[in-house]
C-alpha cells in the first residue's frame, strides 16, 4: 500500500559539514530519492528485527501481525519475502500441531499475495 510506504519515509537528521539542513534534503526541501530509499530499506529491516524479537521473546500474536504488515504493504521487499518464509513456517507448525483450521487460513492468506 501507497501510505503504508509514505508512513515509514523518515529523513536524514545528520547534517553535512558547514550545511545547516539534513544531508539528504535539496535546497528546495525535498528528500533525495536514494536517502529515501535508504530510509526505507533502514526502517524495514528494523521492523523485521522486531518482529524476530516478538517471536523468539515468546510474543508469537505481535511477530505474527507485524510479518503480515511486512508481506503485505511491502511485498516487493527483501523484508517482505524474509517474512513471508517465517509465516509459512509458522504456518506449517499449526499444521504439524494440529492447528489445521489456523494453517490453512495463514497458507490462504499467503496464496492470496501470489497475483
Amino acid at each position: 500500500m501507497e501510505s503504508g510506504r509514505n508512513s515509514l519515509m523518515m529523513e536524514s537528521r545528520a547534517t553535512a559539514p558547514g550545511r545547516s539542513e539534513p544531508a539528504a534534503l535539496e535546497a528546495d526541501g525535498s528528500v533525495k530519492p536514494e536517502a529515501g530509499a535508504a530510509a526505507n530499506q533502514a526502517l524495514l529491516g528494523r521492523l523485521l528485527a522486531m518482529a524476530h524479537r516478538y517471536r523468539s521473546d515468546g510474543n508469537l500474536r505481535q511477530a505474527t501481525e507485524l510479518y503480515w504488515t511486512l508481506a503485505e504493504d511491502y511485498p516487493e521487499t527483501p523484508q517482505a519475502d524474509a517474512a513471508r518464509a517465517v509465516l509459512l513456517g509458522l504456518a506449517e507448525g499449526y499444521e504439524r500441531n494440529e492447528a489445521r483450521h489456523m494453517a490453512r487460513s495463514m497458507y490462504e492468506r499467503l496464496m492470496g499475495m501470489e497475483g
